[in-house]
Parts: C-alpha cells; sequence; structure tokens
C-alpha cells in the first residue's frame, strides 16, 4: 500500500499486541484508539515509547474531543483526530504528525473545555465509559481483566476525583 510514503500497515486488537507488534516492525507511526482492549490505548502510549521511542502517535477516536485531546496531549501523544472527520481530515492528521508536527483540534486546546474528566486516570475513564453503557462491575472486570474488588476501587477513586457525591446503586 502506498499511502503518504507508507510501505506497511500492521494491524492490532489489542495494546498488548500493539506493543509486540512495535517491537517487532519499529512503525514510524501508531494510529491509535483509545478504546483498545487489554491495555487501554493511553496506557499503550508509554509502553510504545519505551520499545520504540522515537515512534509518533496520533489518537484516532470517537471521543469528544475537548475531553480526550489533553488526557492524549498528557499521555504524549503527537495528534488527535476524531473518527467522525472526514477522510480527508483525518489523512491531513496523519499527514503532519508523520512529517513531525503536532496535530491537535482547535476546539479543544481551549481552556475552558475542562469538566473535570482530566482528573481522571486513564482505567477510571475506561470504567466510567462502560458504566454509561450500563456494563455491570462484573462484565467490566471481564473486559479489563480486573477482579471485580478492583472496579469497585476504580469507581471509588473516580467518585473521589469527581467529588460526586449523589450516585445510585
Amino acid at each position: 500500500m502506498q499511502l503518504l510514503s507508507v510501505e506497511e500497515v500492521i494491524e492490532a486488537d489489542n495494546g498488548q499486541t500493539a506493543v509486540e507488534m512495535a517491537r517487532l516492525h519499529s512503525p514510524k507511526l501508531a494510529i491509535l484508539d483509545p478504546d483498545i482492549r487489554r491495555i487501554s490505548g493511553f496506557d499503550v502510549i508509554p509502553r510504545l515509547k519505551l520499545v520504540q521511542p522515537n515512534i509518533r502517535v496520533l489518537v484516532l477516536s470517537g471521543h469528544d474531543p475537548a475531553t480526550f485531546t489533553p488526557r492524549a496531549m498528557r499521555s504524549g501523544v503527537h495528534g488527535f483526530v476524531g473518527k467522525s472527520q472526514e477522510m480527508k481530515e483525518i489523512m491531513r492528521g496523519v499527514e503532519a504528525v508523520l512529517a513531525g508536527y503536532d496535530c491537535f483540534p482547535a476546539e479543544a486546546m481551549d481552556s475552558e473545555n475542562d469538566n473535570g474528566m482530566n482528573l481522571l486516570s486513564s482505567r477510571e475513564v475506561e470504567v466510567l465509559q462502560y458504566l454509561a453503557r450500563g456494563i455491570s462491575n462484573r462484565d467490566i472486570a471481564s473486559r479489563l481483566s480486573l477482579s471485580d474488588k478492583t472496579v469497585v476501587l476504580v469507581k471509588a477513586e473516580f467518585r473521589k476525583n469527581l467529588a460526586c457525591c449523589h450516585w445510585r446503586r
């Protein structure tokens, strides 16, 4: 495939495989979905950079850029594009990141967009996303390879971090 001077595309369906593929193939660019399984996308980024220090990382996400771009930036990525964007905009992000530039949505760079989500760890956000979909603690634990007790502890942490006081069971 010849796309933006890309000769080979390697795909991984989970974070652990993504790190192993980066180790084996030494890619210049990783396009990463933060919802990747086993190891969350934001937790995979430092591991990718450990095995490939010069790798460029672009997050491709369906999440709200205003909420997730600051988290992506803190994790060390070089760009963030939304899945809902037109393909030409996504390709522009890929081109920019491959050329050595950072590429983040302008609306996400506004500090007024801070809604408290930036206070949560990647794991807390991951658990919160599953809870918002109505997934049970047991199913969340299974999907994330955690114990039920760990899920309960993560929920307690994000309640504390967001200073939430009105929760139903």
